[in-house]
């Protein structure tokens, strides 16, 4: 288990480093019951409702590298059952939102994310964010800080340069567009993907018993690998003496994480704001969001009811 472990988690973070595409879908369907879409600029992006019955509170959760929207729900069932409404994005690139092109005017992640946020609510959310969503909830809270009341923070840094890493790779357009074609191609492999699944929960029964038609369906939509690796060049780095001047954050890695490393959690740790919350929970991989649903949810609402 420990040597099949190990490979996978090499291939999760072979994966991770480079940008898995996640394709389009057309604005007039709906992949899910609480669908929406919002468009700015080139863009339509699209997002998912929790409603709560009665709302004390509203959260906007950004998923990870090479998932989308879905990764996110278990957890938003929970809390909006709380009073927390949920509002879940997919990213450009990612889940059923634009993939960008040559012919797409680029916008920075955080304008896209800080215009619908804006465009559901004045008031201040909550921002939750894993794994690269992480990057981008800091990257958002930096620059709009009135609209973040607290980051939510799930598995995840800061970005100490992987973008800048990935700009060098989006100068060759053949390069660019081998790897898109690989990541399409390994995104619909069935037996890959549950294998990944299994690296990032370490935990069989939910990997057998989970539909990765939710993983899997996004890659089936064609042209998406040029556009997600642009993307993840987008993130800016993270600046951690602002960071630290923020709001208190909840942190929550998980001792198993085999993603991300645990000089880069110490590190993020070392600048959380005063009087945030940083906790490890004991079981779970990378996505404890997902396997460890109910605990997560516990710790966070913990962390809400305080602030």
């Amino acid at each position: 288990m420990k040597t099949i472990n190990k490979l996978t988690a090499v291939i999760l973070s072979f994966i991770l480093a480079f940008s898995i595409c996640v394709p389009a879908f057309a604005a007039d369907d709906k992949p899910f019951e609480n669908s929406e879409f919002y468009t700015v600029g080139d863009y339509t992006i699209h997002y998912r409702v929790f409603e709560a019955e009665n709302k004390i509170g509203q959260i906007f959760m950004i998923h990870g590298f090479a998932l989308s929207s879905y990764c996110f729900q278990p957890l938003a069932e929970r809390l909006s059952a709380e009073g927390y409404t949920c509002v879940v994005v997919d990213l450009p690139d990612f889940g059923y939102s634009t993939r960008e092109t040559e012919e797409t005017e680029l916008l920075p992640r955080e304008d896209i994310l800080y215009s619908l946020m804006t465009s559901l609510s004045n008031d201040p959310w909550y921002v939750a964010g894993h794994s690269m969503g992480g990057f981008i909830a800091i990257a958002l809270a930096q620059k709009y800080p009135d609209a973040v009341k607290n980051l939510l923070l799930y598995g995840t840094s800061g970005n100490d340069g992987t973008a800048s890493a990935m700009q060098k790779i989006t100068g060759n357009s053949v390069l660019v567009n081998f790897m898109g074609k690989m990541m399409e191609l390994m995104g619909k492999m069935n037996i890959l993907v549950r294998l990944l699944l299994l690296a990032a929960t370490e935990d069989l029964k939910f990997t057998m018993d989970y539909d990765i038609s939710y993983i899997t369906d996004p890659y089936y939509i064609s042209g998406t690998g040029k556009g997600v690796i642009i993307n993840f060049s987008m993130i800016p780095a993270t600046n951690y003496e602002t960071f630290s001047s923020l709001a208190p954050v909840l942190y929550v890695n998980a001792a198993n994480d085999a993603v991300i490393s645990k000089n880069a959690i110490n590190k993020l740790s070392g600048y959380l704001p005063e009087g945030s919350s940083n906790i490890t929970l004991t079981s779970g991989g990378h996505l404890f969001i997902e396997c460890r649903a109910e605990k997560t949810a516990q710790v966070t609402l913990e962390f809400l009811s305080a602030h």
